[in-house]
């Protein structure tokens, strides 16, 4: 039986998108297409944290609640990072080896037909910094496949020179088969590349709702808020934002992000940060994911733009499903807005989601199945 190999940002500690469209392309290929698969756990040395054990994150969160650690504003400060560890635990199969760097990738002699790289940013130079050439697979050695899903620039543009690209290049053409999650991403591997790409859905829009609402479960998240935000990047500018919509709409809001008490901050478990979405009535977001899963628990939302972690990926999704105006410009009062994002035929959204997934279905079958 072929076995599959996946490689992405699953190993991250703060964020929800990363991990859970980790667990979406490995469903997919192990459940729909029937496919074995694993995540291989690379886990960049500079994004190894100091309490990279789940053991040393509850002692971090003891130590915390005994007032006998400094608690800074920073991912490594929060009490719980072990619950990302966790939903992967539950959702993600990973290789028993972890591997932090590129020659202990190349030396471990990996058993797969293919290996898929993606979805999320992973081509995104500024974002992959010293791994660019393992997320472009040049690790893989023998008769493996290469393949990407999904894979990201980031922007609407190729920001390194010449010489860093060249052994890209020579990489890039080694793959079976190239799909971008956005349509400059196609332009960017036919111009920079010379490779022909197919523009295919992001995974957690791929798998659809069903695999999201298991994951939830029975249970709601405890508490809801009629308005919940998952803002990466939380400004007074915002902060004025999220509370004149509130006021207008007579309805409370809810940080999704993390909760905190005093200088202490909590994330919350990832099943109770999908349950916050359903459960919601109105989304504001700055995350490409946080959109993903408003859409496909049909609900209203808004994109409040974060342009230095990427504007076009929200701009192509939103034109491919006629939902242009869901995307918040700061030049438009945002209460004008508001009827037309509260009122969102998601019967039309749904119609265009089917013809979509069937492309991509097809990509990953097809490339999956050489």
């Amino acid at each position: 039986m072929k076995k599959i190999g996946i490689i992405n940002y699953q190993y991250s500690t703060h964020n929800y998108g990363a991990v859970l469209q980790a667990a979406a392309l490995h469903h997919f290929i192990q459940n729909v297409l029937e496919l074995e698969s694993e995540h291989v756990d690379y886990i960049p040395r500079n994004d190894l944290p100091k309490w990279y054990t789940k053991i040393k994150s509850r002692a971090r969160e003891l130590l915390m609640a005994l007032k006998l650690k400094q608690k800074k504003i920073a991912h490594q400060s929060f009490q719980n990072p072990y619950v990302f560890e966790e939903f992967r635990n539950d959702w993600l199969p990973r290789t028993q080896q972890s591997f932090h760097d590129f020659e202990s990738l190349r030396l471990a002699g990996f058993n797969y037909s293919h290996v898929v790289v993606g979805s999320d940013q992973v081509w995104r130079p500024s974002y992959s910094k010293d791994s660019l050439l393992i997320y472009f697979l040049a690790f893989i050695n023998g008769d493996i496949k290469k393949v990407s899903y999904a894979a990201s620039f980031g922007n609407d543009y190729w920001d390194l020179g010449d010489e860093e690209t060249h052994d890209l290049i020579i990489e890039m053409k080694k793959f079976e088969a190239v799909s971008v999650r956005e349509k400059s991403g196609v332009d960017i591997c036919k111009n920079i590349f010379g490779i022909d790409a197919v523009h295919v859905l992001d995974p957690t829009l791929l798998i659809g709702r069903e695999f999201f609402d298991s994951i939830i479960g029975s249970r709601d998240a405890e508490s809801q808020g009629d308005i919940v935000f998952y803002k990466l990047d939380i400004g007074h500018e915002f902060e004025e934002f999220i509370g004149n919509i509130s006021q207008q709409l007579g309805l409370s809001t809810k940080n999704i992000y993390y909760s905190s008490n005093g200088q202490a901050k909590t994330y919350y478990k990832v099943d109770d940060w999908l349950g916050y979405i359903k459960n919601s009535k109105l989304v504001v977001t700055d995350s490409f994911h946080c959109v993903c899963f408003a859409i496909l628990f049909e609900k209203p939302f808004l994109y409040y733009p974060n342009e230095s972690r990427g504007l076009t990926r929200l701009e192509s999704l939103l034109s491919q499903l006629d939902l242009e105006q869901h995307l918040y410009r700061h030049d438009i009062d945002p209460i004008k807005l508001i009827p037309s994002i509260l009122d969102v035929d998601y019967s039309l959204v749904n119609k265009k989601l089917d013809k979509l997934r069937a492309i991509s279905s097809k990509f990953l079958s097809d490339s999956l199945r050489a």
